[in-house]
Order: C-alpha cells, then structure tokens, then sequence
C-alpha cells in the first residue's frame, strides 16, 4: 500500500472534556497554594509532589491523548513513573527523618536549651536553669552569640529605616518562606526575637545555620518541636546585617526593650 494514501485522523475530543479537565487543573492548583500556606510538617513535601504528579497524569491521558493512543504508550509511562517513584520514595526517607540525623545530645542540652510554648513565644530564661560557673567563658559566648563568622558582640544604637526596607525585601526573599513574623509556621515565628537572641546570634544563625543545627543546644531543641531544618541561604554579612535590621525595626514595639539592646529575661 502506498504510504502517502494513507491517512491519519487526529483523535478529538469534546470540548465539554477539555474545559472540565481544564477546570479540575484550576481547582488543584488553588489547593496547592492552599496547602502551601500550611504547616504540615515533614509532609509538606509529600502532599505538593502528589497533587504535582496527579495533575501531570491528567494533561497526559486529555490534553495529550495518551489514554485514546496506543496501549504500549501508557505501558511506558507507567514504568517510567513506577521508576520515578522508587526515587522519590527514597529521598523522603531522608527528608522525614532528617531531624534524626542531627540528633545530637550535649551536656547543655536538656539544661539550657530554650523551649518554646504552644504559641511559638520562647520561655523565658527565668523559667530554665541558669549556666552558674561549670560552663567554660569560650562556652557561654558560643551559647549566647552561636556558632559563624562574626566572633565579637555586636551592638547598633538607631535603626537604620533604608536598611530594614532592603532586610525586609531579603527577608520576603529568602525567610518569608519558613517564617512568619507572629505565629508558627515551618519554623518559629521571628518578631521580637531580637529581645531574646544577640545581635551576634542571629547573624550567625544567618550566616551558619548547619554548625548551629549541629552544635547548638537551642537549636537542636527547636528542631525537635519543627521537626525541619534551617538550610543556607548563600547570603553575606552585609545582607544578613540587613535582615537583622529589618528584625530589630519589626521588635520596636516590644516594652521594655530599646534599639541595639538585647532584653534578659532572666532577670
């Protein structure tokens, strides 16, 4: 038979099908942002990547035809994502129980490791044992500045409103997707924490979160009530020094508290 005789019809399908499935896609990705804005924990992942591959399938089998084309096709597909999901699998074991891996106990831990409240606020450290004299100088400035490369205590008077508006544009960048300013979300809430935290710490925590992760008695509590981890942020001291800006100028109406101080509350 001569090949050029032979014709091919395209498949075609209703257009009552492409405006549902069309629509169905809509409505998944409003619940996607939906879920996004919530704190799942370690499942956050785990719940985007389905609805992801659910709404993939369908622009497969309608908008692509693959459910109307030959059945070798969908035999391919479906060992392809079989593979895929082996993979995948895979990797959330890590990401579920990545707060294991860093499960570190010290000393201090279970002594001075700050706790936070079912609001998110931190107790108080009247509430917790005091350090007293068994900790060493070089320990108690690591406890109270962290673990990075700023090694002195830094303190800033007037707050500098140009470099809080460039924090809070990195902030929104780089933080806004864990943080919220006021209540919990993948992480703690970040407003005031410039009365309980160093100038000094909070750069570092920027600047070196892993050390932190793995050193620092505080944070390896957090992670057991967040159960995720702060990752780097390639950020430099000068942007940090921005972002903590930005922190100092949204704690500006804490009582008790003036610029470039950090509040005791073990007073």
């Amino acid at each position: 038979m001569n090949r050029q005789n032979v014709q091919i019809k395209p498949h075609v399908l209703p257009l009552k099908i492409y405006l549902g499935v069309g629509g169905f896609l809509i409505f998944l990705t409003l619940i996607t942002v939906l879920i996004a804005r919530m704190d799942l924990g370690p499942w956050n992942l785990a719940v985007a990547m389905s609805i992801a591959a659910f709404k993939a399938t369908l622009v497969l089998l309608f908008f692509m035809h693959l459910k109307y084309d030959n059945k070798m096709y969908s035999v391919l597909f479906i060992i392809s994502v079989l593979t895929l999901a082996v993979f995948i699998i895979f990797i959330l074991f890590d990401t579920l129980r990545r707060g294991d891996i860093n499960k570190v106990r010290t000393t201090y831990e279970n002594k001075y490791a700050i706790i936070y409240d079912i609001d998110g606020k931190p107790v108080p450290l009247s509430d917790r044992l005091s350090l007293g004299n068994g900790a060493t100088n070089y320990a108690k400035f690591y406890l109270e500045h962290g673990y990075g490369p700023i090694k002195e205590i830094l303190t800033f008077n007037n707050i500098d409103s140009s470099m809080a508006l460039e924090g809070s544009k990195l902030f929104d960048q780089t933080c806004a997707n864990c943080h919220n300013l006021d209540s919990r979300h993948i992480g703690p809430p970040l407003r005031g924490v410039t009365s309980f935290r160093s100038n000094t710490f909070i750069m570092n925590m920027i600047l070196n979160p892993e050390e932190n992760i793995k050193k620092h008695p505080d944070i390896m509590a957090l992670q057991k009530n967040y159960h995720t981890i702060m990752t780097y942020q390639y950020l430099n001291k000068d942007e940090a020094r921005k972002i903590l800006e930005y922190l100092r100028i949204e704690a500006g109406n804490n009582p008790g508290v003036k610029d470039g101080e950090t509040k005791d509350n073990s007073k």
